[in-house]
């Protein structure tokens, strides 16, 4: 809208395949993430001859939801929430829990969500959430909020904007006592709290002024928006550094 007049293509995927195809496939030219990129992606992106810099944009909390009609898994704690994505029945995690079979809908496996709830929770070992029975996964947030509301047995998990976005259709985990909310996101209190990135090539944004100029507009913009769509703001200083990483790739 501001006059770059060429096509703008814009894909809805997963940080692990948006890594694919910055690093490997080399079509991308800005890869948004929900996670820092791993070594085995900054060694594909050299095999291209790109060299990922990182632009700290924001924060995000997961928000872990469930059905309003969920009275007994309101507030959990860290062991707790393993077990829920893993145990087949819900007094299996608790005895005073109903005997219901639990049912879980959560991002697929290419997803930034998926990785960090696993790292979180899981210790960065995928395979009980991944072997845990009655799991549908899903790289559409929509088919985890429809999953979620169709069950008081169901619980899900996703970005907290989503969440923002469906408050009235769901339930929500507090963690450990706290509630997810800008405050104890800030405060780093709220136990699933993450960081946002896009990132970028310093040889890409010098051969395409307008992917330069793209990254420069969204640094210096994403602070007055941040907030209405239901993300948290990255610190001053983080902000900063990611400006100034951008004036060093463009020679500034």
């Amino acid at each position: 809208n501001e006059g770059y007049g060429g096509t703008v293509t814009i894909d809805s995927i997963g940080s692990g395949a948006g890594f694919s195809r910055f690093c490997e496939a080399g079509e991308t030219d800005v890869s948004n993430a929900s996670r820092p990129i791993n070594d085995q992606e900054v060694a594909n992106c050299a095999n291209i001859d790109r060299e990922p810099i990182e632009f700290r944009v924001g924060t995000d909390a997961l928000a872990v939801v469930i059905n309003p009609e969920n009275d007994w898994a309101t507030d959990v704690t860290l062991e707790e929430l393993a077990a829920i994505y893993t145990a087949e029945m819900w007094s299996d995690v608790n005895p005073d829990w109903p005997e219901e079979t639990i049912l879980r809908y959560i991002p697929g496996t290419d997803s930034g969500t998926f990785d960090y709830f696993v790292e979180e929770v899981f210790e960065e070992d995928p395979e009980p959430i991944l072997s845990a029975p009655n799991t549908q996964f899903s790289e559409d947030d929509n088919v985890l909020v429809i999953g979620v509301e169709g069950s008081p047995y169901a619980t899900g998990f996703f970005g907290y904007a989503y969440y923002t976005e469906n408050e009235d259709a769901l339930g929500i985990m507090d963690i450990d006592g706290v509630e997810p909310s800008f405050e104890t996101v800030e405060g780093g209190d709220y136990a699933l709290a993450r960081p946002l990135f896009i990132y970028s090539d310093a040889t890409v944004m010098n051969e395409k002024p307008q992917v330069a100029d793209y990254v420069n507009y969204f640094l210096s913009s994403v602070n007055e928006v941040i907030e209405e769509v239901g993300y948290f703001p990255a610190s001053e200083e983080a902000l900063n550094e990611a400006k100034n990483k951008w004036l060093e790739a463009v020679g500034q």
